[in-house]
C-alpha cells in the first residue's frame, strides 16, 4: 500500500515541475515577441529617417536650382518668414501646407521651406559654404531658409521629422560643374 502512495506523489511532483517549466517557456516567448516588436519599430524608424534625409538633399538641390524667390508665399510648401506651419500638427502633412518629395521604397516624404531672410558673408564667413563656387571671393549675399521634412515609416506607425537651416544663393550654382 505504501508503494502506491509514493508513486502518486512522484506523479504530482512531476506535474508541478512540468507546470513551472511551461510557465518559464511562455514567459520567454513573450519576451522574444516584445523584442521582435521593438526591433521592427526601430527598423521602421530608421527607414523613415533615411527617406527624410534623402528628401532633405532633394529640397536643397531644388533651392540651389531656383532662379529667384518668387515661389515663396505662393507655392505649396514654400513660405515667407514667420509664416511656416506647425510641424507637429498632423494637418501640415496631410494638406497643401506641405509639398511631396520623390517617393523612396514606397514612402513619400513631405516638406515645407520657410524663407528666413538674407545674410552677407565675407570670405571669413562662418557658414559652411565655399564662396568660390559662386564665382565670388569677397562678400556674398546669401538667402537662408528653414527646411522641415517628415517621412513616415513603412508601417505608418513611426514618423521622423528633420529640421535644417540651409544657406544658398538663387541661380548661384548655374554652370558650376559643367565642362566649359
Amino acid at each position: 500500500m505504501r508503494m502506491k502512495r509514493q508513486q502518486g506523489v512522484a506523479l504530482l511532483m512531476s506535474l508541478v515541475i512540468l507546470l513551472v517549466l511551461s510557465l518559464l517557456a511562455i514567459s520567454g516567448m513573450q519576451g522574444s515577441i516584445m523584442q521582435e516588436r521593438m526591433a521592427s519599430a526601430q527598423l521602421d524608424g530608421f527607414m523613415a529617417l533615411e527617406v527624410a534625409e534623402t528628401a532633405l538633399g532633394e529640397v536643397e538641390d531644388k533651392l540651389d536650382g531656383m532662379s529667384d524667390l518668387d515661389g515663396f508665399g505662393s507655392s505649396a510648401g514654400l513660405y515667407e518668414s514667420d509664416s511656416g506651419p506647425d510641424p507637429y500638427d498632423n494637418t501640415t502633412w496631410e494638406t497643401d501646407a506641405s509639398a511631396a518629395a520623390t517617393s523612396v521604397d514606397g514612402i513619400t516624404p513631405r516638406y515645407f521651406v520657410e524663407h528666413m531672410g538674407t545674410v552677407v558673408l565675407d570670405e571669413e564667413g562662418q557658414l559652411p559654404r565655399d564662396q568660390g563656387q559662386y564665382g565670388e571671393n569677397d562678400q556674398v549675399k546669401m538667402d537662408y531658409v528653414r527646411i522641415v521634412v517628415m517621412a513616415a515609416g513603412p508601417s505608418g506607425q513611426s514618423r521622423r521629422l528633420i529640421e535644417s537651416y540651409y544657406v544658398f544663393k538663387p541661380s548661384g550654382l548655374e554652370g558650376v560643374g559643367e565642362g566649359g
